[in-house]
């Protein structure tokens, strides 16, 4: 009878959330167990050492021990195995080489970012193991959400009538300069209180090296035993399943032979250290543990880039420690206080009105964070573009894409924002130019692709720098950017604006659509310059350059009138206009021959308004021109239960021809970037029906896929969906401009509780229309307001905060109050708004 078996989708693991800090590198824990895309180590392709040989699977993994009352005892790996390279025995069929020891059957996984939780359970195990793995996740508190560690807390469940011996066993491979030959294993025990902990690394290496550094396990128990050093099933494995604990052995010695002859060190392939806690588990009853795997491996190199070596640039966390046992200490002595403030974040973002989906969706962008993010000794922060366990696609920092994806570092650690931009500011041209990525080398100006690359990069580095002082206020940061923002604006003006229409001059693909030849005026570049310009007078009069004022005034009217003119088709804001023709140099595609007009409708071409409306500009267009242009959108490129694709055109039967040129067809697919953002500005022009039908397609395409934490566009783990977390603003219809905090929430409902961050804090906006209350709860950090507008409401109005009146709301058309001097409130406090009449609008 042949062998028979299926498969589901869901059965392949295809991604996990990953663990560890913000710029320390991280590993992905997924469905099955096992431990993916390994870049703890300083190693492609997240960074720029050599790749990891090994087989992820063995590098750390957990062991349960038990025996039974009148049994032999048994062990069973809390993983569903892939095959012979199970639990750190080179060759494993279960039925050969090691009998005792196989993989569970069952796995029943779920995730929420920063933590996994796994439920381990066998017909022949006689209890149930809950695994949670996370790494602490604290917003606006970089130095905690930067920590190069893991906690492990695991519960283990009688099943059985009978009492049962139970030993966990948490192991790991020593990776300490895994490319080297020649090295000297070594292991340090530490007894402290109530942990016992093991730290790996090597002697006889070059401290230099990318490789170079220590790992560190720790188990949180004083009964905790060890058994490190070893490299094969004999005689560990053996030792395990005769003893209940470990004999407290270090075999380390015995993986690092010299040669007779030279002296020289001919250390084993394979040397891993485990620690292990006992318990004899009665029925009914449960117990409880901890472990935790902490690194160090500072030494994170530049790559070269043109004439500009590579460098060492070193972690951040290596300013804060100086070894992986160090990072243990930490995180043990300050667990609770991290453990709390990482699960009351989490808490805090579900506890909302907002449909699940939509928060789901959000909190899965954040697992970029770890996946992708460099954090430097010397501050230097970018997000790669994309990266996948076989390369690395983009690099760090690239303007077009944190253009979207920005937004979740701006609101939750806006400093590392600060830095991303005075990156790109340091490195950009005399002239004005800026770089279009970091090339992960944050000395490296790439001259060409400054002046001839991509004409949408000034609006956005101005946007961006503008849209972080909009929401931090932080005049000290404008000024220092001021001289950048208006040396970029200047340079587009001079030399990119051939017709003087106050546009820039398209000549050919010189976008993020880097496979869209646009030409003359094209709808997508243009609104996001417009928006630029709106963003820029605005700082300028926060600076009292009166000069900057008058000047940029005059360009933004002239130019908003030009788009207008040249680009409105009637219904929509065609992709571009090109009559007459530019007479400009091209950059990277080629003026050839084309249409003087072209009629795509692009999903992306009012990306400006939605940048105005985080800021809370206003009117890029007319507002029943804006609707006009979405619904088009919609019409044509939304398809129900699939997605949101970038543009079509007049005439298209859904697929658009993908011209012979096009090295990749952008117009038919769906970029969840777009697609999240784009639902952000549906929210803020009050559709919002459309808004969660698009959501809710791109959350369930990507639980289909099985990729729900590994968002796809050019590359794994791209940067540019992490736009979701504008979502909870868009919700809130909320704008932050200078301490001017204005909302107009667009979910229905008499009573709603929407969780949203701003640059200092978190809190909740609760909502009670029938009885005319508002409540702003800050949950943490603090929150200064110059001016709250709570628009769909008008009547008198009064803020309260605690039990004191505060203001008495001010103007007509919707609820305002002025606060002179800005009133803060911290976390803890609540500001309470009562209105007498309240309007029946929404």
């Amino acid at each position: 009878m042949p062998y028979n078996n299926s498969i589901t989708r869901s059965c392949k693991p295809r991604s996990g959330v990953s663990l560890g800090g913000i710029g320390t590198g991280g590993v992905e824990l997924r469905q099955d167990g096992i431990f993916y895309n390994w870049h703890i180590f300083n190693n492609e392709p997240f960074a720029t050492g050599p790749r990891l040989p090994f087989y992820e699977d063995s590098l750390l993994f957990l062991v349960v021990r038990y025996q039974e009352q009148g049994k032999p005892p048994q062990m069973k790996l809390l993983q569903v195995e892939q095959g012979y390279q199970v639990a750190g025995i080179a060759s494993h069929p279960a039925s050969y080489i090691f009998p005792w020891l196989s993989g569970v059957e069952r796995i029943d996984y779920r995730a929420s970012f920063p933590f996994t939780w796994l439920t381990f359970s066998d017909p022949e195990m006689p209890f149930v193991v809950e695994l949670e793995a996370f790494s602490p996740f604290i917003p606006h508190d970089v130095r905690n959400s930067s920590l190069p560690a893991v906690v492990f807390n695991v519960r283990v469940t009688a099943k059985s009538s009978q009492p049962v011996d139970v030993t966990l066993i948490a192991s790991m491979r020593n990776c300490a300069g895994y490319d080297q030959p020649v090295k000297t294993y070594r292991t340090q025990i530490f007894r402290e209180g109530d942990v016992l902990a093991c730290e790996m690394d090597c002697t006889d290496l070059d401290e230099r090296l990318s490789s170079a550094g220590s790992m560190a396990l720790a188990s949180l128990s004083p009964a905790s035993s060890y058994y490190t050093g070893w490299e094969h099933n004999h005689p560990y494995y053996e030792t395990v399943l005769r003893s209940r604990t470990l004999p407290d052995f270090d075999d380390t010695p015995g993986r690092n032979p010299r040669n007779p002859h030279t002296g020289v060190p001919e250390s084993q392939p394979r040397c891993f250290g485990s620690l292990a806690r006992a318990h004899t588990l009665e029925p009914g009853s449960h117990f409880e543990h901890t472990f935790l795997f902490t690194w160090y491996f500072p030494n994170l190199y530049s790559e070269k880039r043109g004439d500009v070596e590579a460098q060492l640039v070193g972690n951040a966390y290596c300013n804060s420690f100086a070894g992986a046992a160090q990072v243990a200490r930490y995180v043990r002595e300050n667990l609770t206080d991290l453990e709390s403030r990482t699960r009351a974040f989490l808490s805090q973002f579900y506890d909302s009105s907002a449909p699940a989906y939509v928060l789901d969706q959000i909190n899965s962008q954040l697992n970029t964070f770890v996946s992708s993010a460099w954090l430097t000794a010397d501050g230097n922060f970018g997000i790669l573009e994309g990266v996948t366990g076989e390369r690395m696609w983009g690099s760090l920092a690239t303007i077009d894409v944190a253009l979207y994806g920005g937004v979740a570092h701006l609101m939750l650690f806006p400093e590392l924002d600060q830095q991303m931009l005075r990156d790109h500011a340091r490195l950009q041209a005399d002239y004005g130019g800026i770089n279009h990525t970091l090339t992960r080398n944050f000395a490296y100006p790439d001259a060409v692709d400054r002046r001839r690359g991509r004409l949408d990069l000034p609006a956005e580095f101005v946007l961006m720098c503008l849209r972080n002082f909009f929401f931090t206020h932080d005049l000290a940061f404008l000024r220092d950017m001021w001289p950048h923002i208006t040396c970029a604006i200047e340079y587009v003006l001079r030399e990119r604006d051939a017709n003087g229409d106050g546009l820039p001059d398209m000549t050919g693909i010189m976008c993020s659509y880097d496979n869209f030849p646009m030409y003359g005026v094209s709808a997508y570049l243009s609104s996001l310059w417009i928006s630029a310009l709106a963003h820029t007078i605005q700082a300028a009069q926060a600076l009292e350059d009166y000069a900057a004022v008058a000047r940029y005034s005059e360009v933004f009217e002239r130019a908003r009138q030009a788009f207008e003119a040249k680009l409105w088709n009637g219904r929509y804001y065609r992709l571009y206009n090109d009559d007459p023709p530019t007479v400009v140099e091209q950059a990277i595609g080629g003026v050839g021959e084309h249409a003087p007009l072209d009629e795509g409708c692009m999903t992306d071409q009012l990306l400006g308004q939605w940048c105005n409306h985080l800021t809370g500009l206003g009117d890029l267009v007319p507002q029943e021109r804006r609707i006009a242009a979405y619904r088009a959108i919609l019409d044509g490129s939304y398809c129900p239960g699939g997605g949101l694709r970038n543009c079509h055109w007049p005439g298209d039967d859904w697929l658009h021809p993908v011209h012979p040129d096009w090295w990749v067809d952008q117009a038919n697919t769906y970029w969840s970037g777009v697609e999240l953002a784009f639902a952000g500005a549906l929210f803020y022009e009050g559709l919002a029906a459309e808004a969660l039908r698009l959501i809710k397609d791109v959350d369930d395409r990507y639980r289909k896929l099985g990729l729900y934490f590994d968002h796809q566009e050019w590359g794994g783990h791209y940067y540019r969906p992490m736009a979701a977390w504008g979502l909870l603003n868009a919700m809130l219809g909320l704008s932050i401009g200078q301490g001017v905090y204005r909302f107009a929430p667009q979910l229905p409902g008499d009573r709603l509780r929407l969780f949203f961050t701003w640059t200092e804090g978190s809190g909740h906006y609760n909502q009670q229309r029938a009885k005319g209350r508002v409540r702003l709860d800050v949950d943490s950090g603090q929150i200064t307001l110059r001016e709250l507008l709570l628009a769909g409401w008008t009547g008198k109005a009064e803020a309260w905060l605690d039990r004191r009146k505060v203001a008495v709301s001010t103007g007509s058309g919707e609820v305002r109050f002025s606060f002179d001097p800005p009133l803060t409130l911290t976390a803890g406090q609540s500001l309470q708004v009562r209105i007498r009449s309240i309007s029946t609008g929404q």
